[in-house]
Order: C-alpha cells, then structure tokens, then sequence
C-alpha cells in the first residue's frame, strides 16, 4: 500500500550551536535543558511550519509542554521566558508560539519512499567515502612500512685505454708502476726507432726477473719512462744479437753517421 504521507525533518546548519544565542543559553545554568527543550519545541512544530497550537485553537500550556518534552513543569517555563528575551520564540497573545527562523530548518518529503531513498543514499554516500578514506590510509601505511631500499650508485663506465694492447702487456710484465703516462710516450718513441713491441716485453720481463732474483728495492727500481729513456737502458736486458741488430739498424738511418 502507497505511503503518501508527507514527513518532516529539522536541517540544522553546521555552526547552529556556535550561534550566539545558542552560546548564551547553553552558558546559563540549566542550559543544557533548556536546548534539549527547544529542540523538542523546534521539532513538535515542523508540521504547522513552526506554529505550536493544538488544532489551531488549543495553545500549548507549560503543562502541556513539560508532558510532551518530558521536562519539569518549572523548567519549561523558566525556558520559554530565556527563549523569549532571545528571540528564539515569540508567544501570541492567544497562547500561540511561534519558533523564530524555522523555516530555515524545516525539510520535507512527499512519500515514505522519498524518504528512504534519501536515507538509504545518504547512508551509501558515507560507506564510499569511508572506503575511500581507508583505502588511502592503507596505501600510506604500506609506503610508510615499506623500508627504502639505499640507492646503489650507478657502477662508473669505465674509461676507454688510452694505451695499445701491445703496452699494457709491457706495463703488466714491468716491476714498477710508475708515471704510466709518460712510459708509454718513451714506448711509443721506441717503437718508432724500430725497436718491436715483443723485444720491449721481452726486455720488462728480463728486467723484473733481474729485480727479482736481486731483491731490489722498489725505490731503486726504474722508472718505465726511464728504462725506455733515449739512452735506451733497457738495451741490456735484450739478448746481445737484438741490441746489436737495432743500434745497426738506428745507425744506418743516423743521416750525420760517418
């Protein structure tokens, strides 16, 4: 069967008790009943838009009054008179009251299945919100309990030799990593007076096993820029045929020879 009941509502604006009359009334003594009582009375005239008489034609005596707000009879007097020097009702001379500004407050729907649709969509409206709600305080949960790993610096790219294969085995055999810079420009000037890259290796391995069998202190040892020098001491540790060949051979290309 179709309910088509009109059903009133109070809407009361967020900041209601932060109103000055509401501040007043609480701070007096016995102030919370008297706001018990006027939320009573504000909700008793919903249906007359806020007008409260029996039927139009009975007023509602304090009597009366202390029975429906279930209040002492005392009290509710004392509240209607608060009431009145606020401003919040204003009581006729035929016994009337009227509650001042209702008719900001007053909501109202047309059916019983108004009001439940509302209801129930208000009560949806909550439920998304709070999954909501909760949903984002999980995500920063986890990212809070996640421990951050410590950035590993990215591996430095290695640089390109600057060196020839041919001189790095030489630098490997050589006893004394030393100005590594400067022994490959001697290097390479040997190479240029016609000495080959396997008589220079040659002359660092014989060199280091000299260092070696000797117990030579690194202190003593050459440097690879001076044991490649162009007094060419490492001409001592080539086999005597080789060092012969070269000084022949860097002899007939000598154009002040005589």
């Amino acid at each position: 069967m179709a309910d088509n009941r009109k059903y009133y509502y109070l809407k009361l604006k967020e900041g209601f008790f932060e109103s000055d009359e509401m501040l007043i009334l609480q701070k007096m003594p016995d102030g919370y009943l008297y706001s018990d009582i006027l939320m009573k009375l504000y909700l008793r005239s919903l249906k007359d838009n806020g007008k409260l008489m029996y039927k139009n034609r009975i007023p509602y005596s304090p009597e009366v009054l202390a029975t429906v707000c279930r209040h002492q009879v005392g009290t509710v007097e004392k509240a209607l008179k608060v009431f009145e020097q606020l401003e919040l009702v204003e009581i006729l001379d035929n016994g009337a009251i009227y509650m001042a500004d209702i008719q900001n407050f007053i909501g109202q729907s047309s059916t019983e299945a108004d009001r439940q649709r509302a209801y129930y969509n208000r009560i949806k409206t909550e439920k998304n919100s709070i999954a909501e709600t909760a949903g984002g305080i999980t995500e920063e949960i986890e990212a809070a309990e996640t421990p951050r790993l410590p950035e590993i610096p990215a591996e430095p790219k290695k640089k390109t030799s600057n060196y020839t294969t041919d001189f790095e085995e030489f630098w490997k055999a050589y006893p004394r990593k030393a100005d590594k810079g400067q022994a490959y420009k001697k290097y390479c000037a040997r190479l240029h007076d016609g000495f080959s890259p396997e008589e220079l290796l040659q002359a660092a391995k014989s060199y280091a096993d000299s260092c070696r069998v000797n117990r030579t202190e690194e202190k003593y040892i050459k440097h690879g820029k001076t044991f490649l020098g162009d007094s060419t001491p490492f001409i001592d540790y080539l086999p005597k045929k080789a060092a012969q060949d070269v000084n022949e051979t860097a002899d007939d290309t000598n154009p002040f020879r005589t």
